[in-house]
Protein backbone atom coordinates (compact mmCIF):
# COMPACT_ATOMS: atom_id res chain seq x y z
CA UNK A 1 0.00 0.00 0.00
CA UNK A 2 1.29 3.46 -0.90
CA UNK A 3 -0.16 6.55 0.77
CA UNK A 4 0.89 10.05 -0.29
CA UNK A 5 -0.77 13.30 -1.30
CA UNK A 6 0.42 12.45 -4.82
CA UNK A 7 1.27 8.75 -5.05
CA UNK A 8 1.97 8.36 -8.77
CA UNK A 9 5.82 8.58 -8.75
CA UNK A 10 6.05 5.97 -6.01
CA UNK A 11 3.44 3.73 -7.61
CA UNK A 12 5.44 3.72 -10.84
CA UNK A 13 8.64 2.88 -8.97
CA UNK A 14 6.96 0.08 -6.99
CA UNK A 15 5.32 -1.48 -10.05
CA UNK A 16 8.63 -1.31 -11.91
CA UNK A 17 10.22 -3.16 -8.97
CA UNK A 18 7.63 -5.95 -9.32
CA UNK A 19 5.11 -5.08 -6.60
CA UNK A 20 1.35 -4.89 -6.99
CA UNK A 21 0.02 -1.72 -5.38
CA UNK A 22 -3.04 -0.17 -3.83
CA UNK A 23 -2.71 3.62 -3.65
CA UNK A 24 -4.41 6.19 -1.46
CA UNK A 25 -3.85 9.81 -2.38
CA UNK A 26 -5.62 13.11 -2.96
CA UNK A 27 -5.95 12.97 -6.77
CA UNK A 28 -6.19 9.46 -8.31
CA UNK A 29 -4.64 10.70 -11.54
CA UNK A 30 -4.81 8.70 -14.75
CA UNK A 31 -1.43 6.98 -14.35
CA UNK A 32 -2.07 5.96 -10.75
CA UNK A 33 -5.46 4.50 -11.63
CA UNK A 34 -3.97 2.57 -14.56
CA UNK A 35 -1.08 1.09 -12.57
CA UNK A 36 -2.74 0.10 -9.31
CA UNK A 37 -4.95 -2.72 -8.18
CA UNK A 38 -7.07 -0.07 -6.49
CA UNK A 39 -6.85 3.72 -6.23
CA UNK A 40 -8.64 5.58 -3.43
CA UNK A 41 -9.06 9.33 -2.98
CA UNK A 42 -8.96 10.96 0.47
CA UNK A 43 -9.34 14.69 1.07
CA UNK A 44 -6.56 16.92 2.38
CA UNK A 45 -5.87 20.41 3.70
CA UNK A 46 -2.78 22.41 4.63
CA UNK A 47 -2.17 20.07 7.58
CA UNK A 48 -2.13 17.01 5.30
CA UNK A 49 -4.68 14.23 4.96
CA UNK A 50 -8.14 14.24 6.52
CA UNK A 51 -7.04 11.94 9.36
CA UNK A 52 -10.35 10.25 10.10
CA UNK A 53 -11.19 9.73 6.43
CA UNK A 54 -7.77 8.22 5.75
CA UNK A 55 -7.91 5.85 8.71
CA UNK A 56 -11.39 4.76 7.69
CA UNK A 57 -10.25 4.13 4.10
CA UNK A 58 -7.34 1.97 5.25
CA UNK A 59 -9.47 0.09 7.80
CA UNK A 60 -12.05 -0.79 5.14
CA UNK A 61 -9.50 -2.70 3.03
CA UNK A 62 -8.63 -6.38 3.29
CA UNK A 63 -5.33 -5.75 5.08
CA UNK A 64 -4.06 -9.32 5.00
CA UNK A 65 -3.20 -8.88 1.30
CA UNK A 66 -0.50 -6.28 2.02
CA UNK A 67 3.15 -6.84 2.95
CA UNK A 68 3.21 -3.33 4.39
CA UNK A 69 2.75 0.32 3.52
CA UNK A 70 4.99 3.10 2.24
CA UNK A 71 4.29 6.80 2.57
CA UNK A 72 5.14 10.10 0.92
CA UNK A 73 3.96 13.60 1.80
CA UNK A 74 0.84 14.15 3.90
CA UNK A 75 2.02 13.03 7.34
CA UNK A 76 4.65 15.64 8.24
CA UNK A 77 2.36 17.47 10.67
CA UNK A 78 0.45 14.34 11.71
CA UNK A 79 2.92 11.76 13.03
CA UNK A 80 0.16 10.43 15.30
CA UNK A 81 -1.80 9.45 12.18
CA UNK A 82 1.31 7.74 10.84
CA UNK A 83 1.56 5.72 14.06
CA UNK A 84 -2.15 4.93 14.03
CA UNK A 85 -2.04 3.42 10.54
CA UNK A 86 1.11 1.53 11.49
CA UNK A 87 -0.93 -0.37 14.09
CA UNK A 88 -2.87 -1.85 11.17
CA UNK A 89 -0.03 -2.58 8.71
CA UNK A 90 3.76 -2.88 8.91
CA UNK A 91 5.38 0.49 8.18
CA UNK A 92 8.07 0.49 5.49
CA UNK A 93 9.87 3.75 6.24
CA UNK A 94 10.83 6.05 9.08
CA UNK A 95 8.89 5.63 12.29
CA UNK A 96 6.29 8.09 13.53
CA UNK A 97 8.68 8.99 16.35
CA UNK A 98 11.45 9.89 13.89
CA UNK A 99 9.07 12.00 11.80
CA UNK A 100 7.80 13.80 14.91
CA UNK A 101 11.35 14.69 15.96
CA UNK A 102 12.52 15.80 12.52
CA UNK A 103 9.40 17.93 11.97
CA UNK A 104 9.48 19.62 15.38
CA UNK A 105 11.57 22.77 14.83
CA UNK A 106 12.84 22.98 18.41
CA UNK A 107 14.19 19.42 18.21
CA UNK A 108 15.46 19.46 14.62
CA UNK A 109 17.27 22.79 14.68
CA UNK A 110 18.71 22.12 18.12
CA UNK A 111 20.18 18.93 16.68
CA UNK A 112 21.65 20.89 13.77
CA UNK A 113 23.32 23.30 16.17
CA UNK A 114 24.73 20.52 18.32
CA UNK A 115 26.02 18.71 15.22
CA UNK A 116 27.67 21.90 13.97
CA UNK A 117 25.51 22.00 10.83
CA UNK A 118 24.69 25.46 9.47
CA UNK A 119 21.02 26.47 9.11
CA UNK A 120 18.98 29.68 8.81
CA UNK A 121 18.23 30.86 12.34
CA UNK A 122 14.71 30.31 13.66
CA UNK A 123 12.67 32.30 16.17
CA UNK A 124 9.33 32.04 17.93
CA UNK A 125 9.05 35.87 17.95
CA UNK A 126 10.38 38.38 15.43
CA UNK A 127 13.81 39.66 16.55
CA UNK A 128 13.91 43.33 17.54
CA UNK A 129 17.16 43.97 15.69
CA UNK A 130 16.00 42.80 12.25
CA UNK A 131 13.65 44.03 9.53
CA UNK A 132 10.50 41.96 9.04
CA UNK A 133 11.48 41.36 5.40
CA UNK A 134 14.55 39.45 6.55
CA UNK A 135 12.40 36.53 7.77
CA UNK A 136 9.88 33.98 6.56
CA UNK A 137 6.93 32.47 8.40
CA UNK A 138 6.75 28.68 8.18
CA UNK A 139 4.36 26.01 9.40
CA UNK A 140 6.02 23.16 11.27
CA UNK A 141 5.42 20.04 9.19
CA UNK A 142 4.27 21.99 6.14
CA UNK A 143 5.04 20.68 2.66
CA UNK A 144 4.92 21.94 -0.91
CA UNK A 145 5.89 25.49 0.03
CA UNK A 146 2.31 26.78 0.15
CA UNK A 147 2.60 27.29 3.91
CA UNK A 148 5.59 29.66 3.63
CA UNK A 149 4.81 33.38 3.80
CA UNK A 150 6.99 36.48 3.90
CA UNK A 151 7.02 38.11 7.30
CA UNK A 152 5.94 41.71 7.86
CA UNK A 153 5.74 44.13 10.75
CA UNK A 154 2.22 43.06 11.77
CA UNK A 155 3.54 39.66 12.86
CA UNK A 156 5.76 39.65 15.94
CA UNK A 157 4.32 36.57 17.65
CA UNK A 158 3.03 33.38 16.01
CA UNK A 159 0.90 30.39 17.00
CA UNK A 160 2.88 27.49 18.43
CA UNK A 161 2.91 25.49 15.19
CA UNK A 162 4.46 28.37 13.20
CA UNK A 163 7.93 29.89 13.42
CA UNK A 164 10.07 32.63 11.93
CA UNK A 165 13.11 31.64 9.88
CA UNK A 166 15.89 33.86 8.65
CA UNK A 167 15.56 34.43 4.89
CA UNK A 168 18.67 33.41 2.98
CA UNK A 169 19.07 33.97 -0.73
CA UNK A 170 20.88 31.34 -2.73
CA UNK A 171 20.47 28.24 -4.85
CA UNK A 172 17.90 25.72 -3.53
CA UNK A 173 19.25 22.18 -3.78
CA UNK A 174 18.55 18.78 -2.30
CA UNK A 175 20.21 15.44 -1.76
CA UNK A 176 18.17 12.29 -2.31
CA UNK A 177 19.69 9.43 -0.32
CA UNK A 178 19.01 6.05 1.19
CA UNK A 179 19.69 5.71 4.90
CA UNK A 180 20.82 2.25 5.90
CA UNK A 181 22.46 1.12 9.14
CA UNK A 182 23.66 4.60 10.21
CA UNK A 183 25.21 5.24 6.79
CA UNK A 184 23.84 6.62 3.54
CA UNK A 185 23.89 5.84 -0.16
CA UNK A 186 23.74 8.89 -2.42
CA UNK A 187 21.07 8.67 -5.10
CA UNK A 188 21.52 12.13 -6.59
CA UNK A 189 21.84 15.88 -6.18
CA UNK A 190 18.94 18.06 -7.35
CA UNK A 191 17.96 21.68 -7.82
CA UNK A 192 14.46 23.00 -7.08
CA UNK A 193 12.59 26.10 -8.16
CA UNK A 194 9.38 27.92 -7.23
CA UNK A 195 6.08 28.53 -9.02
CA UNK A 196 4.92 31.58 -7.06
CA UNK A 197 1.47 33.12 -6.95
CA UNK A 198 0.07 35.98 -4.89
CA UNK A 199 -1.27 33.70 -2.16
CA UNK A 200 1.70 31.31 -2.16
CA UNK A 201 4.96 33.06 -3.14
CA UNK A 202 7.03 29.99 -2.18
CA UNK A 203 4.92 27.32 -3.86
CA UNK A 204 6.91 24.34 -5.19
CA UNK A 205 7.48 24.60 -8.93
CA UNK A 206 9.65 21.65 -9.84
CA UNK A 207 13.08 20.04 -9.68
CA UNK A 208 15.82 18.64 -11.88
CA UNK A 209 18.20 15.76 -11.20
CA UNK A 210 21.95 15.28 -11.51
CA UNK A 211 22.85 18.95 -11.09
CA UNK A 212 26.52 19.85 -11.01
CA UNK A 213 27.58 20.96 -7.56
CA UNK A 214 31.11 21.67 -6.39
CA UNK A 215 32.85 18.90 -4.44
CA UNK A 216 32.68 21.12 -1.35
CA UNK A 217 28.89 21.48 -1.55
CA UNK A 218 28.41 17.78 -2.26
CA UNK A 219 30.53 16.87 0.74
CA UNK A 220 28.68 19.29 3.02
CA UNK A 221 25.36 17.75 2.00
CA UNK A 222 26.61 14.19 2.43
CA UNK A 223 28.15 14.98 5.81
CA UNK A 224 24.93 16.58 7.06
CA UNK A 225 22.84 13.64 5.81
CA UNK A 226 25.11 11.14 7.58
CA UNK A 227 25.03 13.05 10.86
CA UNK A 228 21.25 13.42 10.78
CA UNK A 229 20.75 9.78 9.82
CA UNK A 230 22.71 8.76 12.89
CA UNK A 231 21.00 11.35 15.12
CA UNK A 232 17.42 10.42 14.20
CA UNK A 233 17.83 6.79 13.17
CA UNK A 234 16.61 7.41 9.62
CA UNK A 235 15.85 4.53 7.26
CA UNK A 236 15.19 4.14 3.55
CA UNK A 237 14.68 6.99 1.10
CA UNK A 238 14.98 10.53 2.48
CA UNK A 239 15.74 13.94 1.02
CA UNK A 240 17.73 16.79 2.52
CA UNK A 241 16.86 20.36 1.41
CA UNK A 242 19.37 23.19 1.57
CA UNK A 243 20.34 26.60 0.26
CA UNK A 244 23.78 27.05 -1.32
CA UNK A 245 25.26 30.49 -0.70
CA UNK A 246 28.57 32.12 -1.53
CA UNK A 247 30.16 33.69 1.53
CA UNK A 248 31.79 36.20 -0.79
CA UNK A 249 29.93 37.01 -4.00
CA UNK A 250 33.26 37.68 -5.74
CA UNK A 251 35.00 34.54 -4.54
CA UNK A 252 36.02 31.95 -7.11
CA UNK A 253 37.19 29.18 -4.77
CA UNK A 254 34.51 26.53 -4.27
CA UNK A 255 35.55 26.37 -0.62
CA UNK A 256 33.74 29.69 -0.19
CA UNK A 257 30.43 28.01 -0.99
CA UNK A 258 28.51 26.98 2.09
CA UNK A 259 25.15 25.36 2.61
CA UNK A 260 22.35 26.08 5.03
CA UNK A 261 20.12 23.10 5.84
CA UNK A 262 16.40 23.84 5.62
CA UNK A 263 14.81 20.48 6.40
CA UNK A 264 14.85 16.74 5.96
CA UNK A 265 11.90 15.01 4.37
CA UNK A 266 12.00 11.63 6.17
CA UNK A 267 9.93 9.90 3.51
CA UNK A 268 9.72 9.29 -0.21
CA UNK A 269 10.04 12.70 -1.85
CA UNK A 270 8.96 14.02 -5.23
CA UNK A 271 12.57 13.78 -6.46
CA UNK A 272 12.33 9.97 -6.45
CA UNK A 273 10.54 10.51 -9.76
CA UNK A 274 13.69 12.05 -11.25
CA UNK A 275 15.68 8.82 -10.95
CA UNK A 276 13.08 6.21 -11.82
CA UNK A 277 14.38 5.91 -15.39
CA UNK A 278 17.94 5.09 -14.25
CA UNK A 279 17.71 3.51 -10.79
CA UNK A 280 15.72 0.39 -11.52
CA UNK A 281 15.93 -0.94 -7.97
CA UNK A 282 15.34 2.32 -6.08
CA UNK A 283 11.98 1.35 -4.57
CA UNK A 284 13.15 -2.15 -3.76
CA UNK A 285 16.24 -0.70 -2.14
CA UNK A 286 13.97 1.42 0.08
CA UNK A 287 12.07 -1.68 1.16
CA UNK A 288 15.27 -3.60 1.87
CA UNK A 289 16.76 -0.76 3.91
CA UNK A 290 13.63 -0.62 6.08
CA UNK A 291 12.92 -4.35 6.23
CA UNK A 292 16.30 -6.14 6.29
CA UNK A 293 14.61 -9.55 6.17
CA UNK A 294 14.01 -8.88 2.47
CA UNK A 295 17.79 -9.11 1.95
CA UNK A 296 20.19 -6.66 0.34
CA UNK A 297 20.86 -8.14 -3.06
CA UNK A 298 20.62 -4.82 -4.84
CA UNK A 299 22.12 -1.39 -4.34
CA UNK A 300 21.87 2.00 -5.93
CA UNK A 301 24.11 1.80 -8.97
CA UNK A 302 25.95 4.94 -10.00
CA UNK A 303 26.10 5.85 -13.66
CA UNK A 304 29.10 6.61 -15.81
CA UNK A 305 29.39 10.40 -15.97
CA UNK A 306 29.24 10.37 -19.77
CA UNK A 307 25.90 8.51 -19.64
CA UNK A 308 24.09 10.62 -17.04
CA UNK A 309 20.70 11.82 -18.20
CA UNK A 310 19.10 14.69 -16.31
CA UNK A 311 15.37 14.61 -15.70
CA UNK A 312 13.15 17.50 -14.66
CA UNK A 313 9.54 17.81 -13.63
CA UNK A 314 7.45 20.96 -13.36
CA UNK A 315 4.07 21.31 -11.68
CA UNK A 316 1.30 23.03 -13.66
CA UNK A 317 -1.22 24.94 -11.52
CA UNK A 318 -4.39 26.75 -12.53
CA UNK A 319 -4.58 30.44 -11.59
CA UNK A 320 -8.38 30.61 -11.66
CA UNK A 321 -11.24 28.16 -11.08
CA UNK A 322 -11.07 26.01 -14.20
CA UNK A 323 -13.05 23.19 -15.77
CA UNK A 324 -10.89 20.70 -17.66
CA UNK A 325 -12.77 19.68 -20.78
CA UNK A 326 -13.15 16.04 -21.77
CA UNK A 327 -11.77 16.75 -25.24
CA UNK A 328 -8.26 17.58 -24.04
CA UNK A 329 -5.47 15.39 -25.48
CA UNK A 330 -2.53 15.26 -23.11
CA UNK A 331 0.99 15.05 -24.60
CA UNK A 332 2.95 11.94 -23.66
CA UNK A 333 5.30 14.05 -21.49
CA UNK A 334 2.42 14.90 -19.14
CA UNK A 335 1.79 12.86 -15.99
CA UNK A 336 -0.50 13.25 -12.97
CA UNK A 337 -3.22 14.39 -15.35
CA UNK A 338 -6.88 13.93 -14.37
CA UNK A 339 -8.79 10.83 -15.39
CA UNK A 340 -10.98 11.59 -18.41
CA UNK A 341 -14.68 11.45 -17.57
CA UNK A 342 -17.98 12.02 -19.29
CA UNK A 343 -18.17 15.55 -17.93
CA UNK A 344 -15.56 18.23 -17.30
CA UNK A 345 -13.48 18.25 -14.11
CA UNK A 346 -13.53 21.40 -11.98
CA UNK A 347 -10.22 22.44 -10.44
CA UNK A 348 -9.99 25.20 -7.85
CA UNK A 349 -7.68 28.17 -8.40
CA UNK A 350 -4.21 27.48 -7.07
CA UNK A 351 -4.51 23.70 -7.31
CA UNK A 352 -2.22 21.50 -9.45
CA UNK A 353 -3.64 20.08 -12.66
CA UNK A 354 -0.72 17.95 -13.90
CA UNK A 355 3.05 17.53 -14.05
CA UNK A 356 5.26 17.81 -17.12
CA UNK A 357 8.52 15.91 -17.45
CA UNK A 358 11.61 16.44 -19.60
CA UNK A 359 14.97 14.72 -20.06
CA UNK A 360 18.17 16.19 -21.48
CA UNK A 361 21.94 15.81 -21.37
CA UNK A 362 22.32 18.67 -18.89
CA UNK A 363 20.33 19.85 -15.89
CA UNK A 364 19.84 23.34 -17.32
CA UNK A 365 18.52 21.97 -20.62
CA UNK A 366 16.11 19.59 -18.84
CA UNK A 367 14.88 22.41 -16.58
CA UNK A 368 14.35 24.79 -19.51
CA UNK A 369 12.48 22.14 -21.49
CA UNK A 370 10.23 21.27 -18.54
CA UNK A 371 9.38 24.91 -17.94
CA UNK A 372 8.68 25.43 -21.64
CA UNK A 373 6.39 22.41 -21.65
CA UNK A 374 4.58 23.77 -18.59
CA UNK A 375 3.92 26.90 -20.64
CA UNK A 376 2.54 24.77 -23.48
CA UNK A 377 0.05 23.15 -21.09
CA UNK A 378 -0.97 26.52 -19.67
CA UNK A 379 -1.72 27.66 -23.23
CA UNK A 380 -3.57 24.43 -23.93
CA UNK A 381 -5.78 24.95 -20.87
CA UNK A 382 -6.51 28.52 -21.94
CA UNK A 383 -7.36 27.65 -25.54
CA UNK A 384 -10.72 26.02 -24.92
CA UNK A 385 -9.59 22.78 -23.29
CA UNK A 386 -9.73 24.47 -19.91
CA UNK A 387 -12.74 26.69 -19.40
CA UNK A 388 -12.33 29.39 -16.75
CA UNK A 389 -15.19 29.54 -14.28
CA UNK A 390 -16.51 32.54 -12.41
Amino acid sequence: MIIALSARPFVEAAVRAGYSVTAIDAFADAQTVALTEQSIVVGYCQQGFDAEALFAAVSALELSQFAGWVYGSGFESQPALLHRISTLLPLIGNSAEAVAKVKTPAIFFTALRQLNIKYPKIYSALPDDGAAGDYLIKLAGGCGGTHIKPSHADFYELPGNYYFQQKIDGRPVSLLFIADDNDIEVVGFNEQWLNPCAESPYRYGGAVSNVKLTPSVQQQLISAAKKLTDEFGLMGLNSLDAIVQLEDAHALDDQDERIFILEINPRLSATVDLYAHTQQNLFKRHVQACLPRYGSDCAVQGENESQVLCKAHAIVYVDTNTEIMTSIVWPDWVVDNPVQSACGLKITAGEPVCTVIACAASASAAKNLAQARAGVIQNLLQSGNGQQLS
